[in-house]
């Protein structure tokens, strides 16, 4: 069996979609003939455990621990004062130091014990290809410098954007040395790889002369087949896990939606709620001016595992993009869970789009715009659900999205290079 040695920062960590991609590639591998060796940092969180999957912890110490040490015996870290903060002088020349002591992630004194690591491993065992992914950037960074000193063929998963992301706001200079730095890590891949097609079309803008390749993530059948729906409420329920990035995923259009539909007396309104599960940006003001308040439960955050049980307890599982053009490439990892659970969903976004594509390639649900698209989907969903009729319709294609799918694309794309 051919082995592949995977950086892999968030292998460990609870971070519900990022590691859910890391996991099942490198479970899933296994079944297309390639052994992965997972090189992650030693951090505070349990080793995962997946069968005949090797998984080698590397010392780490995080920028926060380097650069600001405790000012107590509690380990509390020194607070920046609110007469600093208020001061927009010193905030941004604060902000300044951060990005250049976090140059170019805040992962980067991860680079000197994985590399050694790694090291150890490709001088002590046959590695066919090396498989990075991000973010942190820094994966790549190591994965660069493994193959300037051992040639062996390189895989680079860019699951986010490194420059070309619009989710990334810096100052120019960091923004002049950052494109530098991707140019340069990059210069020896083979082949890099991204989550859609609009993606990887942006990414070859950068990087004209390189094999790219779209490899989209999807769901692990095997992590839902065990949870089963325990409790089902008497109003039609709507659920939301997940942040909403200061305010960018906003759900005002259908909280605008509902208080319409209320007031034309299509949908009663003790017979439909909202949950929302993770940050509470802006959700109480806007509940309040549409007088929905009491139809929107604010729960807080809960771990991944309670996510996934809540989801499956639910009726409609809520998807809310920025509403922006940019958002087009991204097909955000929530959409999988909805296919795991198999439930009914209700996308809303920008008017086109990866996302809105995936929906209507696969009918699991409704993507939407704007407030009448909304009021349009609220509506048939509450009706079906109150004539027993609501049900997941997925179709065929919906099955094509598993991480088992993914992890075979790995394996073809490492089967070219090598």
């Amino acid at each position: 069996m051919k082995k592949v040695l995977y950086i892999a920062f968030l292998f460990n960590h609870d971070t519900g979609i990022a590691s859910k991609r890391l996991r099942g590639v490198s479970k899933y591998l296994l079944e297309y003939g390639w052994q992965p060796i997972v090189i992650v940092p030693k951090t505070s969180n349990e080793t995962v455990k997946i069968d005949n999957v090797k998984v080698i912890e590397t010392d780490y110490t995080d920028i926060v621990s380097r650069f600001l040490p405790t000012s107590n015996k509690s380990g509390r870290k020194r607070e920046i004062s609110s007469q600093d903060q208020s001061n927009k002088v010193i905030s941004k020349a604060i902000s300044l130091a951060g990005e250049i002591l976090a140059y170019p992630d805040a992962m980067k004194y991860w680079k000197k014990p994985a590399i050694e690591a790694a090291s150890q491993i490709i001088e002590n065992e046959k590695i066919d290809a090396i498989l990075s992914s991000s973010s942190p950037v820094t994966s790549h960074v190591i994965a660069h410098e493994l193959k300037e000193k051992y040639n062996i063929p390189w895989v680079a998963d860019l699951r986010d954007l490194w420059n070309l992301n619009p989710y990334i706001e810096q100052n120019f200079i960091k923004d002049y040395f950052e494109k530098r730095l991707e140019l340069k890590t990059f210069k020896n891949v083979d082949v890099l790889t991204t989550t859609t097609e609009l993606a990887k079309q942006t990414l070859q803008t950068i990087h004209p002369s390189k094999k790219i390749v779209s490899v989209v993530s999807g769901y692990d059948a095997g992590e839902y087949e065990h949870i089963k729906q325990t409790k089902k409420s008497d109003k039609l329920t709507l659920i939301y896990a997940g942040s909403l990035y200061n305010g960018k995923r906003s759900p005002e259009i259908l909280f605008d939606a509902i208080n319409q539909l209320i007031k034309e007396e299509k949908i009663e309104k003790d017979k439909i709620m909202i949950d929302f599960y993770g940050d509470d940006t802006n959700l109480r003001e806007l509940s309040q001016k549409y007088s929905i308040e009491d139809n929107v439960n604010i729960k807080g955050r809960i771990t991944q595992n309670e996510v996934t049980q809540n989801l499956m307890n639910s009726d409609v599982l809520l998807l809310i993009s920025w509403m922006s053009e940019s958002e087009k490439m991204f097909i955000p990892g929530k959409v999988y869970e909805c296919m795991g659970c198999r439930k009914p969903v209700l996308s809303i976004g920008y008017k086109e789009g990866s996302l809105k594509d995936l929906i209507n390639k696969t009918n699991i649900g409704y993507h939407v715009s704007d407030v009448y698209e909304c009021k349009n989907a609220i509506y048939d969903y509450y009706l079906k659900y109150y004539n027993n009729e609501l049900k997941y319709t997925g179709n065929e294609f919906a099955e094509e999205y598993s991480l088992k799918n993914t992890a075979k694309n790995f394996s073809k794309i490492l089967e070219e290079i090598i």
